[in-house]
């Protein structure tokens, strides 16, 4: 998999090349419709930069970003920023992390739990 996906803007400078920020609702739309996204999992972090739980969470999010880059597609998406998103997907606590297969949930983790997210990374990628 090339981590050149043309629909995503690079993240920003200092930041990994395996996820990506997402910064607008077309982009994610554009995102899922893309054939990378088609073939490999998409994994997305609903988080809020004034949050704690999903503060501590961007560590684990980036390691298993590095880890699995070849797997998957992982992306951020900021609830302050993008409500109508955070309404499709139906967040309702931070931090949300959903993993997409084709456009349709296949795993869901609500809160501060790696364990959690690892599992299902794992079983799913």
């Amino acid at each position: 998999m090339t981590t050149n996906v043309d629909v995503f803007k690079p993240p920003r400078r200092g930041y990994y090349w395996s996820y990506y920020i997402i910064t607008s609702s077309q982009e994610l739309e554009s995102a899922l419709a893309h054939p990378l996204a088609q073939t490999y999992p998409v994994v997305l972090m609903f988080w809020a930069s004034w949050n704690e739980p999903c503060r501590v969470m961007m560590r684990p999010f980036r390691a298993m970003a590095v880890a699995k880059r070849r797997a998957a597609i992982f992306c951020q998406v900021d609830v302050d920023k993008f409500k109508d998103i955070v309404e499709r997907y139906r967040v309702e606590a931070l931090p949300t992390f959903l993993l997409l297969k084709q456009g349709v949930e296949k795993g869901r983790v609500v809160g501060a739990k790696v364990g959690d997210l690892s599992n299902i990374i794992m079983a799913n990628i």
